[in-house]
């Protein structure tokens, strides 16, 4: 339970890593947008205000009678005028603001040029001209302020909540920057845990393949199980025990099975009376019963099998040019050919891939016999000994310690000391005797002579 949650935790955390790395990639974007945008606004209110200001010192030189003044030139109004129908236009190509400040932009720059209007130019410059139809410069220039002032609290509205979006986004980055600094560290702390785990397995692993004692199957197990759950492949592991629960029952099953034919020593009713039909019934049950007592254990050359892996390997030595040396003398071991096939086929196609890590491309197989055991190496080039070995010898192992024999993995040295590959050691026991080959013309049955009885008759008459 507790190792389902502590994956549950690990894809959250995953999750919220990509979570928070996205969103200030989000955030920062909109931030960037927000800004440029909060500026823009800065520079319209900016202008706004520059512009107003000229209005404000031409309306004040108009009071003031000072028909001499620069501000009631007609270059200066015009420049006026051109300045609110630019700020107009600002407004405009932003297309984020309201429609209700364009109006409102509209409507100014209208009251402007008739607040200019109700300037008259006298030719020495410009003089009020006093009207009673509500056109005189007070009233103009009053709607342009009240204009002027109605579209800066837009503008100023419209900045205000561009503002505070912009410190909703600041929060929101600060908190994704916060979330994601936390889940990276703890990332970190997570994955040096791992590999603590990791190192604390393999030394277990590496302890039991250099112990001198022979690794139970639970032990294995259990290291296997341990090495997969913590890189978080449950299911293998549950495949891995749910397997070797199958192998062992298989084991048990075929172990605790034992033939009729094997347990009852064959034996007959002879009712016939016909006495050579009873004589061939009786030969027959007596042959049977010699059958069962005579059992030998299989047997099997290993230097043809050798040779056959080798063949069928070698589009693969050409093509890598790899050179196999044999030499397999007294090379009849206890154990059937097909099982000793798919050894051998493992364990020379790994030292044919080991040969890619060494400039030299050479494997040596050796066998010989030592008494009643008889030692197979296959030494190559390359890599020495792994430190987790491969499927495939793995299952090696356990067929050549089912045929009763051993197998190890050690390093090979060269003349300076130095690791210049491995070798495979595999250890079987030696075949107590060989098995004649009978040839076609020894299987020919010739008949001598025919005599009649029964079989202690002739047995008499043989060793009379």
């Amino acid at each position: 339970m507790s190792r389902m949650l502590i994956q549950r935790f690990a894809r959250t955390r995953t999750i919220l890593v990509a979570a928070s790395a996205l969103s200030i990639f989000s955030v920062g974007h909109m931030l960037y947008d927000l800004t440029a945008k909060y500026k823009r606004v800065g520079q319209i209110q900016s202008g706004l205000q520059i512009c107003g200001s000229r209005a404000n010192q031409s309306y004040t030189a108009s009071v003031i009678g000072d028909a001499s003044s620069i501000y009631l030139d007609s270059n200066f109004t015009s420049a006026t005028e051109e300045c609110f129908a630019e700020a107009s236009t600002l407004v405009e190509d932003f297309k984020s603001l309201p429609t209700a400040i364009a109006k409102k932009m509209n409507t100014l720059v209208s009251n402007v040029h008739w607040f200019h209007e109700s300037l008259r130019s006298t030719g020495n410059g410009f003089t009020v001209k006093a009207s009673d139809d509500g056109r005189n410069t007070s009233s103009k220039y009053s709607a342009v302020e009240s204009e002027i002032g109605a579209t800066t609290e837009l503008i100023d509205s419209h900045g205000e909540q561009l503002n505070n979006s912009l410190s909703n986004l600041k929060v929101a980055l600060f908190f994704s920057g916060l979330v994601l600094l936390v889940c990276g560290g703890w990332e970190a702390i997570e994955r040096r845990k791992l590999k603590q785990a990791q190192s604390e397995i393999e030394d277990e692993a590496f302890a039991e393949l250099i112990s001198e004692d022979h690794s139970t199957a639970t032990k294995v197990e259990e290291i296997i199980v341990q090495a997969l759950e913590l890189n978080e492949m449950v299911h293998c592991s549950k495949l891995l025990t749910t397997y070797r629960q199958n192998v062992l029952k298989s084991f048990e099953n075929l172990s605790t099975y034992t033939p009729m034919k094997d347990l009852v020593t064959p034996m007959a009713m002879v009712t016939s009376t016909d006495e050579v039909e009873t004589e061939i019934k009786a030969n027959q049950v007596w042959e049977e019963s010699e059958a069962v007592e005579e059992k030998e254990e299989v047997s099997c050359d290993i230097e043809p099998i050798a040779s056959k892996i080798v063949d069928h390997l070698s589009n693969k030595l050409i093509a890598e040019g790899i050179m196999v040396d044999m030499d397999l003398a007294d090379s009849f071991v206890n154990g059937d050919a097909e099982s000793l096939e798919q050894v051998l086929y493992y364990v020379v196609l790994d030292a044919l891939k080991n040969t890619n890590y060494a400039s030299d491309k050479k494997v040596v197989i050796n066998g010989k016999g030592l008494g009643s055991v008889y030692n197979l190496e296959v030494t190559s080039c390359g890599q020495g000994r792994e430190s987790i070995e491969n499927t495939s010898i793995e299952i090696s192992k356990e067929i050549i310690a089912d045929l009763n024999g051993r197998m190890e993995v050690v390093n090979y040295y060269n003349d300076q000391k130095e690791v210049a590959g491995r070798k495979v050691r595999v250890i079987l026991k030696t075949a107590q005797k060989e098995r004649a080959i009978i040839t076609p013309a020894q299987s020919e049955k010739t008949l001598v002579r025919l005599e009649k009885g029964t079989k202690r008759e002739i047995l008499e008459r043989l060793n009379a």
